[in-house]
């Protein structure tokens, strides 16, 4: 080892720097920054998607996995199991290239949670299309993936999936099955349709279902074997509330750890639980969240119907008696709403999960006392993040977590950092970011968006965040969203809770509209409750009366029925922000 002295001697101006540098570091106190680690206490899995249901087919098969309601099926580990490795030796049938990626279209079928596993068994990657998807999202998402294989179902409210394809290809109506060649959709060749009505150019899901033979089971075991652990298992593309869908690589070892760390943290290793899911299994939600986490401590997965349909959620865990629920905070707040009718029995209910978007605490409250639920726990993640990285814990007082999204989860890492990505002090607002396990393996197809994403091993969220000393995160808002007045950030979210409160007001959303003179104005779209009748004026003096800011006070005011959302119940303020300048002519 070089002395001091020879050292200087060799590069004395590198020699100073570092010194310098070394001082410096020394007088910063590290321990006042916005960093905080959870190592956990439960071993890392190594188990491929396809393991986990093998094992709970072995360890609980005669306990009931699967429940749809809305499609009348209902069925066992053991029988589960089965039909999953049916399915996965019909993708084999296909012939289809090891690694290669198999996309669904479809409400929330069985067929869907079939397709979870039988995809990662034959060898393949599952990708999940979103369903309020546009043509031409369609076409770039299967274009994207390269994806060879496509299954849909026959329609969802107003769109016809089947019609939408021949949009693009129109030659589908002329193929025969497993050969279509189209211009515009060149890796595509077999379409499967879940129903029983064959379309051109298409084959049923039960024509793969049956058509599958020794051989193909042979060799699906054989390929099922083979995968690793840490190659993908899905592609997960991001639900589009700022703009086009990005297509998230998540492994094997991602979604089985996350699930499998959530679900002991929400107790399901304690007891099985009966879960009523409101949520695609595309998403991380229902996928991990759900389907992973039941499968592997032996739970039952209980579908309330093919869409988001709150009165029918109280319906399912009113007759199925489910012991937990979860869902988009937008499904909770319909919940609330419809149990003050007092038709339901949520009495079963001992755990809810909340997740999707922030919700103001006065709905959190709300759905407490509704559901008489004995914990509730706040998710937040990404897609890409597997997706949960932090979780509330209802046995703290409720007012230590109710504002916030918790804390991270065992083998997370998270700082928050300014714009030069330096960390900030404790409870000062900057850019959320994390690193575990759980984080993607980059954006498929786009190296440049991935190394914008993750920089040195840590993934940036865009979220806008403060952290306490320990560990507890507060949301402030999308770093995208924030509103732009004056050159001062408004968070929407600070005038959206104060405008919640207002007794008249079911919701009310805020975002910001291009002004020549401010760069951005504010404006809020608010939904009264039923009956209720409110002018700008209202909304301007009610926020005088609770001391907002004047430049927070909206200066545009929509009164609206409904919001744009995505299929999973987010709003899409981009849609919010063009039609805002369509209306008031910006």
């Amino acid at each position: 080892m070089l002395s001091i002295r020879a050292a200087v001697a060799i590069n004395p101006f590198r020699c100073i720097t570092r010194i310098v540098s070394t001082i410096q570091l020394c007088k910063r106190d590290v321990s006042k920054l916005s960093y905080f680690h959870k190592p956990g206490k439960e071993p890392l899995l190594t188990w491929t998607v396809g393991d986990v249901i093998d094992r709970a087919t072995d360890v609980f098969g005669d306990t009931t996995a699967m429940v749809y309601t809305h499609q009348s099926i209902s069925k066992t580990y053991t029988e589960y199991g089965k039909d999953v490795d049916q399915l996965a030796a019909g993708l084999v049938s296909l012939k289809l290239p090891v690694g290669s990626r198999v996309a669904i279209l479809a409400p929330r079928l069985y067929e869907g949670a079939q397709l979870l596993y039988a995809a990662p068994k034959a060898g393949l990657v599952m990708v999940g299309i979103n369903l309020t998807c546009s043509v031409t999202e369609l076409e770039f998402c299967l274009n994207m993936a390269e994806c060879p294989a496509l299954i849909i179902g026959d329609k969802f409210t107003t769109k016809d999936y089947y019609q939408m394809l021949l949009q693009i290809a129109p030659e589908l109506e002329n193929s025969s099955p497993g050969e279509l060649n189209s211009k515009r959709l060149p890796f595509l060749k077999h379409l499967i349709t879940i129903g029983d009505t064959r379309k051109p150019g298409s084959m049923t899901f039960d024509d793969l279902m049956n058509s599958v033979t020794a051989e193909d089971y042979a060799t699906m075991n054989s390929l099922s074997t083979r995968v690793q652990f840490d190659q993908d298992a899905f592609i997960q593309y991001s639900s589009g509330t700022t703009g086009q869908p990005k297509p998230a690589r998540l492994s094997h070892f991602n979604v089985v750890n996350n699930a499998n760390i959530l679900g002991r943290f929400v107790g399901y290793h304690e007891q099985r639980e009966s879960i009523c899911v409101n949520s695609e299994l595309i998403h991380g939600s229902g996928r991990t969240m759900g389907v992973l986490a039941a499968t592997l401590f032996g739970s039952t997965i209980v579908m309330a119907g093919p869409t988001f349909l709150p009165k029918l959620v109280l319906e399912v865990i009113t007759k199925h008696r489910c012991t937990m629920v979860y869902g988009s905070t937008t499904l909770f707040f319909a919940m609330v709403r419809d149990l003050e009718e007092g038709v339901h029995d949520v009495s079963s209910v001992r755990k809810a999960i909340m997740g999707g978007s922030l919700c103001n605490p006065a709905t959190i409250e709300k759905a407490i006392a509704s559901l008489n639920a004995q914990h509730l726990y706040i998710v937040y993640g990404a897609s890409e993040t597997s997706p949960v990285i932090t979780c509330t814990n209802p046995g703290e007082p409720t007012d230590r977590w109710i504002r916030t999204l918790g804390t991270p989860l065992d083998h997370v890492e998270v700082k928050v950092v300014d714009a030069e990505g330096r960390m900030v002090p404790w409870n000062m607002r900057g850019e959320l970011c994390t690193r575990s396990p759980y984080v993607f393996n980059g954006y498929l197809n786009n190296e440049a968006m991935t190394k914008d994403a993750i920089r040195d091993n840590w993934y940036y969220t865009g979220d806008e965040v403060t952290m306490s000393e320990d560990g507890r995160i507060t949301f402030v808002g999308r770093i995208k969203e924030m509103i732009n007045f004056k050159g001062f950030k408004v968070a929407p979210l600070e005038i959206e809770n104060i405008l919640n409160t207002h007794p008249d007001v079911e919701e009310a959303q805020v975002l910001g509209v291009p002004d020549e003179r401010t760069v951005e104005k504010i404006c809020a779209w608010i939904k009264l409750k039923s009956d209720k009748s409110l002018s700008q004026k209202d909304i301007t003096d009610f926020c005088e009366e609770k001391e907002l800011p004047e430049i927070k006070v909206p200066e545009f005011v929509l009164f609206v029925d409904s919001f744009p959302r995505t299929h999973t119940g987010k709003v899409q303020k981009n849609k919010m922000r063009e039609e805002s300048i369509r209306i008031f002519n910006l």
